[in-house]
């Protein structure tokens, strides 16, 4: 009796399964904002049992008896949608949500300009506004490069109202549109010569009650492929096997689809495709007349293909399949290219692995690039296992950073047991995960397995086999089986077919296509899949293939070539679970946190927020995940509040990084122990399938020096800069910090010293300092520093003294660092200073020297040489141990004026000496002839008295 129900079941599937008519749907320009009331919705039934359309009463359908149907509807909601057929089997009904968004106007842009063109560096980027049901043909396939009457029409209003497009690239650097009178605007952006990604998004400006939704917009010039010479041959996967898609990790446009049949390589995300052949060199062309490949790898310079258990080179430019030195040549089990790209990731001088590859005992990774002067060999064994184990498969891992591998452990006798450790390339160690443990021995599934890692804060995959998918979250806190509803496993419910794709967007949807074209769909994080309508027949050949907009691609491959269309996932998901128990625990969540890396110095401080608003009741909060969480200081602020059985819970996010540096027994220690990468992921603590998710959930935070940090020394208002005006100058030996007899001369370099800060010598000067990212401005330094003339020269002092800074013992100073025989630069700096203005026990020591660190609050300034107007090139250093991790410094140059000397400084003085001389003997000589003549007259006098 137990084989009646299995066979009643059979039956069921079977007629479910015989069902022959597929029907599908679209608007006009395959875009899933466009389901509104203003456009229409193309109906297509593809079958010879088609009788009509059968739909709402508020929708119009030009033709119902035509397979290829137009339909408008008048009302929003869920419109029940299906073919009528005169077969005995029904068609499955759809429900296609029509919205009521005022939004139905779009940006077109185009870049009207050749691939030849010189003008490599920058693109020309004209938008307008087109309405979708009035658009020119050649506006709705892309290939206009002026607006139409109508649109230009609906542009011109919408520039009168105020419209104006802006641009924003990925480097989050935006360009505003210039309108022309031709009826559009224009704008010049940074060029690619390959590619080009930026979205455009106008201002909240309305036209007839409609207004303009924003789109991201992608260009690609690929180089022309030269046409296959005649030696070269085919690249095909076994007969019988299921598509095969890899892509460029970085480069989403670059895609490789392998068949049974051939290979097509794109550079243009499948826009335009062309056969792949290779030239066999001086490789043996197989009986067959063509490479059968098991798996191949897109890597920046070439593709690396997998042909019986050896691994083969095809170079971008010469297109010779060879054997590579630094490629293996036996025993290669499998090879996995990293699907997520890691150049986002904040790690700085280390090069992530961009593959993976493994032989039966030994693990390897190797970078994006074969061709790699840096490197002495391309693979890099990190893992080598004795002979009782086997690796299975292996991934890149949630963080870009790690890798894991799955590995079979056999012992003679015993049952073997699966394992899976992950590993660290930025700190090299091995890390066993207790998922595999979790399951008993029976319920794990037969190899072969694939497996993916999500991109999260904690480490969450998926591994499946050929029939079910299982899945670990949050460091195997949630594990479990993916299951759809009433079925044991994913291959029972679509009618015994294999698993042939899982793939996944950054909105955590989840598609599973199976090899029979069965579409199964989840968000990340449920353990329930819904089975999606038909969409194509069991028999064709396609594969998923998510492009650069986020959008669902479907490949099919056909005896007339390659046919591309774009898949409705969010209304087939919405049809497919309507009236079902699937809902979503909360109406809306978004945050702040979208970027995906951020950079974190010291003092720095970083506000983000998240709201959630949710059915009273639910207790729906946000979870803020993160790995190296000691490495921030996280503070965390709910306000809650409820209105009309709606809650709304705001939740703000102070993040900083408080460490003290200044009494550290050991700073550099101390800054290597708290510096590092945090990876933080808001998630709310419950979700549904239906629920719609923001696309990005995780952030990298680099919590070190920023790349490019530095700081430069700004020029005084009003005061003169001079460049080029200076060759060299001379320093007296006298004034030196090590005097000497000799003068020196100093060759100017204006290139590393730049201009000369021109000052009157009686002027003090205080250096202002400002904080760089590259050459973006952040903010002026408060942090106290140190200078130093970088030639020696010492006369020059400062105005304050350490009482007068009210230091509360003897300050550091150049003369008490420079011990032990080290140099200036390595003598003072964060690492060995210590504040004045904290009391310690002994003396005082002496408070009336000169305080030698300024400040930009201080009032203590550089005062120069009264003697001599002199030229200094001064290093500045910022000193204070808790303002930045980077080695913060700089040069400028001050030049004193205002000192006369004259001309003829000697002669004037041999002059004044040779007066001097003469009226001294013009004196004596006077005083003689005094004397002479009264002793005369005294003389006389005596005389005449006798």
């Amino acid at each position: 009796m137990r084989g009646l129900p299995f066979f009643l079941s059979l039956l069921v599937l079977l007629k479910i399964e015989l069902i022959v008519g597929v029907w599908r749907y679209n608007n006009i320009l395959e875009d899933e904002n466009l389901f509104t009331l203003q456009n229409a919705v193309f109906l297509k039934y593809d079958g010879s049992d088609f009788v009509e359309w059968e739909y709402p009463e508020c929708c119009n359908v030009n033709n119902k008896s035509s397979p290829n149907a137009i339909m408008k509807c008048t009302s929003p909601g869920f419109q029940m949608v299906k073919p009528l057929v005169s077969s005995p089997e029904e068609e499955e009904a759809r429900y296609l949500f029509i919205s009521d968004s005022f939004f139905s106007f779009i940006w077109y842009a185009v870049v009207p300009i050749d691939r030849g063109s010189a003008e490599t560096s920058s693109k020309q980027v004209r938008m307008w506004i087109i309405d979708p049901e009035q658009a020119d043909p050649d506006e709705i396939n892309n290939t206009a490069l002026v607006p139409s009457t109508q649109s230009r029409y609906i542009t011109k209003h919408f520039y009168n109202n105020g419209q104006y497009p802006v641009i924003k690239l990925k480097s989050k650097q935006t360009h505003l549109g210039h309108f022309q009178k031709d009826g559009y605007w224009e704008a010049v952006i940074p060029g690619d010569e390959r590619f080009n990604d930026f979205h455009i998004y106008g201002q909240p400006i309305s036209f007839q009650h409609r207004f303009v939704i924003d789109g991201q917009h992608t260009f690609y010039w690929p180089e022309p492929a030269e046409p296959n010479g005649e030696r070269e041959v085919s690249l095909r996967l076994a007969p019988g096997s299921p598509l095969s898609l890899v892509w460029g990790t970085c480069e989403l446009y670059r895609g490789l689809l392998l068949s049974d049949t051939g290979a097509l390589i794109t550079k243009n995300a499948f826009l335009t495709s062309e056969e792949l052949k290779v030239d066999p060199g001086t490789l043996p062309v197989p009986p067959e007349g063509y490479f059968t490949v098991d798996q191949a790898a897109l890597l920046e310079d070439g593709i690396i293909f997998r042909i019986d258990g050896a691994l083969y080179w095809r170079d971008n430019q010469d297109r010779v399949l060879t054997e590579h030195p630094h490629l293996p040549t036996s025993g290669v089990m499998g090879l996995y290219q990293r699907t997520c790209c890691a150049s986002n990731y904040p790690v700085q001088d280390v090069e992530l692995s961009s593959l993976i590859v493994w032989k039966e005992n030994l693990l390897l990774v190797g970078p994006k690039k074969l061709k790699n002067p840096g490197r002495e060999n391309f693979l890099k064994i990190v893992l080598k296992v004795p002979p009782r184990v086997t690796y299975l498969t292996a991934s890149f891992g949630s963080h870009p950073a790690s890798l894991a591998t799955l590995v079979m452990y056999s012992v003679p006798g015993a049952i073997s047991r699966n394992f899976l450790t992950s590993y660290n390339e930025l700190v090299p160690s091995w890390i066993t995960s207790t998922f595999m443990t979790k399951f008993k021995l029976k319920d794990i599934p037969k190899g072969p397995f694939e497996m993916r890692f999500l991109e999260s804060a904690d480490a969450s995959l998926l591994l499946w086999n050929k029939e079910t998918i299982l899945y670990s979250f949050h460091n195997d806190n949630e594990w479990g089986e993916i299951r759809p509803f009433n079925a044991s496993h994913l291959s029972a419910a679509a009618f015994g077919s294999k698993i042939h794709q899982v793939t996944l967007d950054h909105s955590w949807n989840m598609l599973v296509k199976m090899e029979n074209n069965i579409l199964f769909y989840c968000k990340v994080g449920m353990h329930e899949v819904v089975r999606l309508h038909k969409w194509m027949e069991p028999d064709s050949r396609m594969v998923l293939y998510l492009n650069q907009k986020e959008q669902i691609n479907m490949l099919t491959l056909t005896p007339e070539g390659l046919h591309v269309q774009k898949y409705p996932m969010m209304m087939e998901t919405k049809s497919a679970m309507k009236g079902s128990y699937h809902d979503c625990p909360f109406i809306s969540f978004e945050h702040s946190m979208n970027t995906i890396s951020y950079n974190m110095d010291k003092g720095d401080q970083m506000v983000l927020w998240a709201q959630i608003v949710y059915p009273e009741g639910k207790g729906v909060h946000v979870k803020f995940l993160s790995n190296n969480a000691d490495l921030l200081y996280i503070e965390q602020k709910s306000h809650f509040e409820g209105v009309n059985s709606v809650d709304t819970v705001n939740t703000t996010f102070i993040i900083s990084q408080k460490v003290d540096y200044s009494d550290a027994t050991s700073y550099t220690h101390l800054t290597k122990k708290t510096s590092g990468i945090v990876t933080l992921e808001l998630v709310p603590n419950q979700i549904g399938n239906t629920c719609n998710l923001p696309m990005s959930r995780i952030s990298h935070f680099n919590v070190g020096c920023p790349p490019n940090r530095h700081i430069r020394v700004a020029r005084p208002w009003g005061m003169p800069c001079e460049m080029y005006s200076l060759t060299n100058y001379t320093i007296l030996g006298s004034v030196l910090r090590d005097p000497q007899q000799d003068d020196i001369v100093v060759h100017y370099d204006w290139e590393k010293f730049g201009c000369l800060l021109k000052t009157h010598y009686k002027n003090p000067f205080l250096p202002s300092i400002d904080l760089y990212d590259g050459d973006n401005y952040v903010r002026n330094v408060d942090a106290n520093f140190i200078v130093w003339d970088r030639f020696g020269r010492k006369d020059y002092s400062f105005n304050a003294t350490m009482r007068q800074v009210a230091c509360l013992r003897e300050s550091q100073t150049w003369i008490s660092m420079l011990t032990g025989g080290k140099s200036l630069e390595e003598a003072w700096g964060p690492e060995s200073y210590r504040t004045c203005f904290k009391v310690s026990p002994g003396k005082l020591g002496n408070l009336d020297q000169p305080y030698e660190i300024m400040n930009r609050s201080s009032k203590n300034f550089l005062t120069f040489s009264q003697v001599d107007s002199a030229t200094y090139v001064f290093n500045v250093k910022i000193l204070d141990p808790n303002y930045s991790f980077c080695d913060l410094h700089a040069v400028f140059a001050v030049q004193t004026y205002g000192i006369t000397i004259p001309k003829y400084q000697h002669l004037t003085t041999y002059v004044a000496i040779v007066f001097t001389l003469f009226s001294l003997c013009i004196l004596g000589y006077s005083y003689c002839r005094y004397v002479t003549i009264f002793r005369n007259l005294l003389a006389t006098k005596r005389h005449k008295y006798e």
